[in-house]
């Protein structure tokens, strides 16, 4: 299937979007604000990927409205993750820290992506359109995820 890694990428994130709300719970401070700034990157993710799955029509203007957010979301990033901030229920790990310039680069990415897909939604007549911008998205989602998340 031509499309199969798209799917499989939309499905990855909905226990990550799922648990979101467990696990605001007990946030205080900049972990709950960093939480806060998660769940909108994530449900903005979630309205274009609904769009992907074809639980939704396509619409341009939701794809460029959601991505610019993103985009936004990423540049602030960075002054969400403080030295050390991991207590409970941060799911951040010291890496982040230690490996300070790869999460700035990541963080940037995202934005970089975000933009992309907003500018290639602009010119879109369908999901098929923006299917791939959309994975660089998540994809770099993942990554950081990967490196810079505990258990997801």
């Amino acid at each position: 299937m031509k499309h199969s890694g798209s799917i499989v990428l939309i499905f990855s994130f909905l226990p990550a979007i799922c648990g979101l709300a467990l696990a605001h719970s007990g946030a205080t401070g900049i972990v709950k604000e960093r939480m806060d700034l998660m769940k909108s990157i994530a449900g903005h993710m979630k309205t274009i990927g609904k769009m992907i799955k074809g639980e939704s029509d396509y619409d341009a203007d939701k794809v460029v409205v959601a991505a610019r957010i993103i985009a936004e979301h990423a540049e602030e990033v960075p002054d969400m993750f403080p030295e050390g901030s991991i207590e409970d229920p941060s799911k951040a790990v010291p890496e982040i820290w230690r490996d300070w310039e790869a999460f700035i680069e990541l963080s940037a990415d995202l934005g970089t992506h975000a933009i992309k897909l907003s500018n290639v939604a602009d010119d879109a007549v369908d999901v098929s359109g923006i299917r791939q911008q959309f994975s660089a998205v998540g994809k770099t989602c993942s990554a950081c995820h990967e490196d810079f998340r505990a258990n997801q």
